[in-house]
């Protein structure tokens, strides 16, 4: 009997799967493999991608810095904005780029890496596009790139760890970052109060020998500029004088009685049946025309006015009638335009020495050419807007747009204004507010945007002789304003400056208000009696520059120390920025 073994059906089922396990474990790690290496690999690549990144963007503002570091050096000198396109700049630009990408462990090619732009504002998208090889930069371009089939090249592209696995051995990279200097929309504030006249006047802190000379220069530029009565001929200031009014030093006559010397000094003569010298200055209309040639009985008391003004003063100059006093008589008594019309033509300080400074100012932004546009506030007692002017000569109207880059309309505007014309008071507080309104709207109203532009630095340039003395009626600072928060200089947590000056502290709230709204605020105190804590506390807290023009023994040593700060400001661009929304690359 033979005996048989017989295996169960299920067993012979089971065992005609064995190794499929084995091969689907194989598959699987050949997959797993794959994942791991490609993995390892793309983070490679993202970490390079991040290396190159973080390397270009450094390289790119370290770069730009030079070309601002270049502009305000210029500053500093009181030399030309136009540097040659900054290409004094440039190649330090470049040097700079390759360095600092090198710091960060990336290598760029600094003759083909670094590019250089210009950033210009469309008016009519509101954009800033960058036109490329075009100058003045104030835009540059680095570039790190990873491209070469050399992978032992400094830009030789990455190459892969498990590349076999995914069928490729290396990867090409590139990064590109972009820096650019902001565009600054100014809004200059200028201190137009009666003081501005002080150091050309008699009682001048500079000295009376110093006086004396800015007075006669006072006479020889409205001698030499010749204006005429409207409507005529004849001079207002003729070289030869009025009758005995016909020296600097003056006609000494003792009598007290104003008719009398009136009729010495030879003022009552008639040339057919008008006044053979009419006082020379009428005034003008509130358009701003000037007045026309003042009657007989007009003329006798204005000139009254100043034989009044004469005779009953002391020293050397009591009752010496000449150029000196009128001069003097003018600025002193008579300073706003609707009093005298023509002592805007005169160098009369420190006033002249800051519109010069001005026009220094709107000279460098030309030549500059980044982008900037200005406008300018007028304060004395009050503060106006400069929108428009009139003055029988030119008709000026920038309202559509008084934030500007028609520099040479601007300093037109500002050359044609004289100290005292908004009274003898000094209102910076207004005078800020109004910089604000102008820049970025009046609070509350919906319907006013202001007028800088999107994508610009708003900023403040604000400068005063002396003391602010004027705020609103019935406003008080907040019970929660924390002058801490503000001007704590050293970050002990107290505040380094703060008053209980009213006045002062309605210009420090108006100040904080413009800050509050991102504007940066510069500030220029000018001469001995001006507020130097309260301006630099107020550039202080705007993120700004404080200059103190501290003056001299002379009005020129003034002038050199105005012109230097106007240019140190005007030089003060922006740090530069990273782009990023980039427009079309080079």
């Amino acid at each position: 009997m033979i005996a048989r073994r017989f295996q169960p059906a299920g067993r012979a089922k089971k065992d005609s799967r064995r190794g499929v396990i084995v091969v689907l474990t194989g598959f699987c790690l050949c997959a797993m493999f794959a994942f791991v290496a490609l993995s390892v690999d793309t983070g490679r690549i993202v970490l390079t991608e991040t290396k190159m990144q973080n390397g270009v963007d450094a390289a790119a503002l370290a770069a730009a810095q030079e070309i601002t570091a270049a502009v305000y050096a210029a500053g500093q000198g009181q030399g030309s904005a136009n540097i040659d396109a900054n290409s004094i700049a440039v190649e330090a630009a470049r040097t700079m780029a390759a360095q600092v990408a090198a710091a960060n462990g990336v290598y760029i090619n600094p003759a083909t890496d670094v590019q250089f732009g210009k950033r210009v504002f469309d008016a009519a998208t509101g954009t800033w596009p960058i036109q490329w090889n075009t100058s003045p930069f104030n835009v540059v371009q680095v570039v790190a790139r990873r491209t070469n089939i050399d992978t032992n090249a400094a830009d030789g592209q990455l190459p892969l760890a498990f590349g076999w696995a995914v069928g490729r051995s290396m990867v090409p990279i590139q990064a590109s970052a972009t820096a650019f200097v902001e565009a600054r929309d100014l809004v200059v504030v200028l201190d137009v109060s009666a003081s501005m006249n002080d150091d050309s006047s008699l009682r001048s802190p500079l000295g009376q020998s110093e006086a004396e000379q800015l007075l006669d220069g006072m006479w020889n530029s409205l001698v030499a500029a010749d204006p005429k009565w409207p409507g005529t001929t004849d001079s207002k200031f003729p070289a030869t004088g009025f009758g005995q009014v016909n020296s600097y030093y003056g006609t000494y006559i003792s009598s007290n009685d104003t008719n009398t010397i009136r009729y010495y000094l030879g003022l009552n003569q008639n040339d057919g049946y008008s006044r053979k010298y009419p006082f020379p200055q009428a005034g003008r209309y509130s358009s701003g025309a000037p007045k026309n040639k003042p009657s007989n009985s007009t003329s006798d008391n204005l000139w009254n006015g100043y034989i009044n003004y004469v005779k009953n003063r002391g020293g050397t100059y009591g009752k010496r009638y000449g150029y000196r006093t009128l001069m003097d008589y003018l600025q002193e008594q008579r300073y706003d335009p609707s009093q005298s019309e023509d002592l805007w033509r005169t160098p009369h300080y420190p006033f002249h020495a800051n519109r010069n400074g001005a026009s220094l100012f709107l000279d460098f932004l030309t030549e500059l050419d980044f982008g900037d546009e200005v406008g300018w506030v007028a304060y004395g007692q009050w503060a106006e807007q400069q929108l428009s002017f009139y003055d029988g000569e030119v008709d000026i109207d920038v309202s559509a747009d008084p934030i500007t880059s028609d520099y040479a309309t601007i300093d037109t505007m500002q050359r044609r204004h004289q100290a005292g014309e908004l009274n003898g008071w000094t209102a910076m507080g207004d005078g800020i507010l109004k910089a604000r309104e102008l820049l970025v709207g009046a609070a509350g109203d919906p319907n006013d945007d202001g007028y800088s532009r999107y994508g610009a630095r708003p900023t403040i340039l604000v400068m005063t002789d002396g003391q602010t003395n004027q705020k609103p009626g019935g406003w008080s600072l907040p019970a929660s304003f924390d002058w801490a928060e503000w001007t704590d200089y050293d970050g002990d947590g107290s505040a380094n400056y703060s008053t209980n000056d009213s006045n002062k502290q309605y210009a420090f709230w108006e100040a904080t208000e413009a800050i509050k709204l991102g504007i940066t605020i510069h500030t220029l105190a000018v001469g001995q009696g001006a507020d130097r804590d309260l301006m630099e506390a107020i550039a202080y807290a705007g993120s700004g520059i404080y200059i103190d023009v501290p003056g001299g023994a002379t009005v020129a040593e003034l002038e050199e120390q105005l012109l230097e700060a106007f240019g140190q400001i005007a030089s003060k661009v922006p740090p530069a920025k990273l782009v990023y929304e980039l427009s079309a690359s080079p």
